[in-house]
């Protein structure tokens, strides 16, 4: 369509927030980013300081088109991955630039481990075990590092404080952050880190593909596994464009296009050792549940009339994901749990009318950056990019880290939130609309002790 399709839901955020006079001008401020990963000895052979790596070298670069791993030297992948078998080779399939040394250029330095301060503007990748965040300075150790989904959302909290300052339109002070991915309604506290043992899934349903359902891909694959697992994949869709910027499974270059989501995900899940069953159509309350199905649906769909059928439909667990679509709620959260298809009154609000959809849109139609667009693309295609959806890929990543904790929850045969809702600019102040009652049976799980 244009060159701006392709990061256009990424951009959208400065456009549509009046951060920026056109797609070209939001473009350029986030090409003038140039971040450094820089990975310390300590935390190379790690679960989690491998999974922050990645995250935040994946997220950086589809957000600001170039990003830098630094680190001194290189070890296996503690998880296999279909992106290479070291670390080293691994950031370079997801489009980083490896390095021994910090450059000179880059602008903000996200730091992962005891490495030295980089760029002027520097945080700090943080966790012990269920604890995952960020610090501005030094004073906190990095406990316990065996926990990848911890470092998946440090790594993508990192980054979104580096989008802040591109929306911004200047650095921002480095804010600490404290999440207890076990229990993320509650206030961290540092005496309370989580279980060292677990029960993980090993049978689940994904529906939708696409920004979230790719992120959940993305976590489970860092999770070590064992014996048989299983888990169903359904999306009817294939991968375009603007996917690239948006879903962490699709890699630079043109190969993936056309393909079937489902069938990417699969390549993914098939490498960390899980047996897979595409469906590559839609689901709409049609397909009956057998006894050998899995129990835990994770849904990560962008409209609500099928998010309620499934809601419906049956399923032992439901864990239902949903993200903000405009710019000033895109790095909302909003996670919900339903138990046997009964879901509670009020659960979600009301749709907005396709009356109100369609003024929001018309709003967006005479800013100058859709004015501008309309030069390149013409009016239906100003339409287009006004009707997009605003989605940045550290939202997602972060998601799917907090999904994937509490269907390990449910394994474990704990409550999950019935509903909860997190902003990433504030993270640790969470909202919960209550716990569902903890399941009274195995779901079927494997045991993983750190």
């Amino acid at each position: 369509m244009t060159k701006f399709w392709k990061r256009s839901r990424v951009t959208k955020a400065l456009t549509d927030g009046g951060r920026a006079g056109s797609f070209e001008e939001a473009e350029a401020r986030l090409n003038k980013v140039r971040v450094d990963v820089v990975l310390g000895d300590d935390q190379l052979a790690t679960a989690a300081g491998q999974a922050a790596a990645l995250t935040a070298v994946a997220t950086a670069r589809k957000c600001f088109g170039r990003v830098t791993l630094v680190m001194a030297g290189d070890a296996p992948l503690i998880t296999i991955l279909p992106i290479g078998e070291t670390v080293k080779a691994a950031a370079r399939r997801l489009g980083a630039r490896v390095d021994t040394h910090a450059s000179k250029l880059a602008t903000h330095t996200i730091r992962i481990g005891n490495t030295p301060a980089g760029a002027r503007w520097n945080v700090r990748c943080w966790w012990d075990r269920w604890l995952a965040g960020t610090r501005a300075f030094d004073d906190d150790r990095i406990g316990d590092s065996r926990l990848s989904v911890s470092g998946v959302f440090a790594g993508a909290v990192a980054v979104r404080q580096v989008f802040a300052c591109v929306l911004a339109g200047r650095d921002i002070p480095v804010r600490d952050a404290t999440v207890s991915l076990w229990t993320s309604w509650q206030r961290a506290s540092m005496d309370e880190i989580g279980p060292e043992r677990f029960d993980v899934p090993d049978k689940l349903w994904l529906l939708g593909l696409g920004h979230l359902g790719q992120a959940f891909v993305w976590t489970l694959c860092f999770l070590r596994g064992e014996g048989e697992r299983l888990v169903v994949l359904q999306d009817n869709q294939k991968i375009s464009e603007e996917n690239e910027a948006t879903s962490l499974l699709v890699l630079p270059g043109d190969e993936q296009l056309g393909e079937k989501k489902v069938r990417v995900a699969d390549v993914w899940l098939k490498q960390a050792g899980w047996e897979t069953s595409l469906i590559e159509r839609r689901h709409v309350g049609d397909v009956a549940l057998g006894d050998d199905d899995p129990p835990i649906l994770l849904s990560g769909l962008d409209r609500l009339k099928p998010r309620l059928v499934l809601a419906k439909h049956g399923f032992p667990f439901m864990i239902d994901a949903g993200i903000g679509h405009g710019a000033g709620d895109f790095e909302g959260i909003q996670m919900r749990t339903i138990v046997n298809g009964k879901p509670p009154a009020g659960l979600w609000s009301e749709p907005a009318k396709a009356e109100e959809i369609e003024d929001g849109t018309k709003g967006l139609l005479d800013r100058p950056a859709y004015l501008e667009l309309e030069q390149h693309v013409g009016e239906c295609g100003k339409v287009s990019f006004a009707e997009a959806s605003v989605a940045v890929p550290f939202v997602g990543a972060a998601t799917g880290a907090i999904v994937i904790g509490q269907a390990i929850r449910l394994a474990t045969l704990e409550p999950a939130p019935v509903f909860l809702q997190m902003e990433l600019g504030a993270p640790d102040m969470a909202t919960l609309g209550g716990l569902t009652e903890a399941p009274h049976s195995n779901l079927g799980s494997f045991s993983m002790r750190l």
